[in-house]
């Protein structure tokens, strides 16, 4: 017979896994799988095999002889580029032209890009790097995004037009990243770039196009569509990093964390761009955000105007806690990118918060102080027989106001009172597996729960980590509802109902609808989703409409 207190260890374990599978149905990690070059060699000599008239195809069929040295190849490649260079879409000239191109940049990858003489007085080079185009010399990596297979993408957000689609990898230490703020230690950053055979002078060049910051070039006179793959870099960095939508391990031990707890960018800093920034939820990570960010970038506004950021945190940690530090975390993004505090689009940034994030959302435009003291307790800190550190702690996550740099937000399935969920027996047990890194509270924790209002001491007595906080009702949500939303900034509520139609007594299985609605919404939208609706198309969509407002 199993002893009771293991058979409460195993319910609480049963019961993480429950909310687990609630909380991310419908999500999934992505495949990523990436072709060797002779995949993409074995479809050029398809390609040539479908158009064996072709003045062009004769060149690449050359190059595709035994023997020759990598600049004849390169030679042929070109001229086969420069034959098809005003090729029209979707006509066998773009193919050939794609297929050149392509075979080009991995012949000039395997000389480090260096200088090539073709012949007849002419060389093929590549340019240096400009605010719109990349030197690859710069990148630690450089693949072909075809080469790139993806799984787990609802849509993969592709461009037609002219040039071979790329991805740039940086790690962190790269130099052309120095100075960045928050580069994701494993996963380093990647962006689309797009390669193009220019022939506008006396020698040929091949440039590489940054689509992030651009996508219209002049081509032979003529303005240009380049072509793009905006999914392959985003894939194949979360490939490089974790790429798991579950986080048990740092919500039942938040002093674990591989990654930090912090705020990291998705991309390099654009002074131009507006940042969003994405917040997960309990027991997830920043991988749920993937499909809404894979999604924004089909919308060229979006593209050309925002810039996308996610901050990182052990769940189990207090609600309070987390929004302290992503509150630090954007105050150093500021003093390192904007320390003068110049920038207009710095000071437009977006919060997007589902879940648990949405709290600490939240709690980024509203004033603490002695309005969320005295709901707690009705002495002052300095009256309090605690440690000098646990002081500090008290006032770090007491004492805010709201960031200036947030100007809109948007709460995705957001558990403004609580879920009923949280409140259950077998999640209790749960939360008492919760191994919070504050040593020091232990002690304290009995001098300050003589103060409490007796509300607030009977929660309190139960370890205070995130899942006693998203108990329905929980008087320190009350607390968080009763501090004042900065006045200037909307405020948005994506909300499932899993399809019913049945708001207001609606709910998306985890949260109800009594709890993540929010008077004075600058806009309510109801989506036939489960608790995911940061990753429902329709969701998505209201997420996109929200930016695109945002920005006129």
């Amino acid at each position: 017979m199993i002893p009771a207190a293991k058979r409460s260890l195993i319910y609480a374990f049963h019961a993480f896994l429950v909310f687990a599978v609630l909380a991310t149905s419908g999500c999934s990690v992505l495949g990523v799988k990436v072709q060797t070059p002779a995949a993409a060699q074995a479809k050029a000599r398809r390609a040539v095999a479908a158009h064996p008239e072709h003045g062009a195809a004769d060149y690449l069929r050359q190059a595709s002889q035994p023997g020759l040295t990598r600049e004849k190849k390169l030679a042929a490649l070109v001229e086969a580029a420069r034959l098809t260079q005003k090729a029209r879409p979707g006509t066998p000239d773009q193919e050939i032209n794609r297929m050149a191109t392509a075979a080009v940049v991995v012949l000039m990858q395997k000389g480090g890009f260096e200088p090539v003489r073709l012949g007849e007085g002419k060389s093929l080079t590549i340019p240096e790097g400009t605010v719109k185009t990349l030197d690859p010399r710069t990148a630690q990596e450089l693949l072909l995004a075809s080469s790139i297979r993806i799984r787990g993408l609802r849509v993969r957000v592709t461009q037609a037009g002219a040039g071979v689609p790329c991805v740039a990898r940086f790690t962190k230490e790269a130099p052309a990243l120095h100075g960045q703020p928050g580069i994701p230690p494993r996963a380093g950053i990647c962006e689309p770039v797009t390669a193009l055979l220019r022939f506008d002078g006396k020698s040929p060049q091949l440039v590489f196009y940054r689509t992030l910051k651009s996508d219209d070039v002049m081509v032979a006179g003529r303005k240009t569509r380049l072509a793009a793959d905006f999914s392959a870099p985003l894939a194949y960095m979360v490939s490089k990093g974790e790429n798991r939508l579950l986080s048990l391990r740092t919500m039942l031990f938040p002093n674990f964390n591989p990654l930090g707890i912090g705020l990291y960018q998705f991309s390099a800093y654009d002074p131009e761009k507006i940042p969003v920034i994405f917040v997960h939820g309990l027991m997830s990570r920043p991988e749920t955000w993937i499909p809404a960010v894979n999604e924004l970038l089909a919308d060229k506004k979006i593209r050309e105007h925002y810039q996308f950021w996610f901050f990182i945190y052990p769940t189990g940690l207090p609600v309070w806690t987390s929004a302290a530090k992503l509150r630090s975390e954007i105050e150093r993004y500021h003093q390192v990118l904007d320390p003068h505090h110049r920038n207009r689009y710095f000071n437009r940034t977006v919060l997007a918060g589902h879940s648990m994030g949405g709290l600490l959302s939240s709690l980024q435009v509203r004033s603490g102080g002695e309005l969320l003291w005295r709901q707690f307790l009705d002495v002052p800190p300095s009256q309090l027989n605690v440690s000098p550190k646990m002081k500090e702690h008290l006032l770090r996550i007491v004492e805010f106001g709201p960031r200036p740099e947030i100007s809109r937000v948007v709460f995705f399935a957001t558990p403004h009172r609580g879920s009923t969920i949280a409140s259950k027996r077998i999640v209790e047990i749960a939360s008492r597996l919760v191994r919070l890194p504050f040593d020091f509270l232990n002690t304290d924790l009995t001098n300050i729960q003589k103060f409490l209002h007796p509300d607030m001491r009977e929660i309190l007595v139960a370890p205070a980590n995130s899942l006693v906080f998203l108990r329905a009702h929980s008087p320190l949500l009350t607390a968080i509802l009763n501090l004042p939303i900065k006045d200037d900034v909307p405020y948005h509520s994506i909300i499932g109902d899993r399809g019913r139609g049945d708001t207001p007594n609606s709910s998306d299985g985890i949260v109800p609808y009594w709890s993540s609605h929010l008077e004075g919404a600058a806009s309510e939208k109801i989506v036939p989703s489960g608790h995911s609706t940061n990753e429902n198309p329709e969701g998505i969509e209201e997420l996109r409409r929200i930016l695109r407002l945002h920005w006129r």
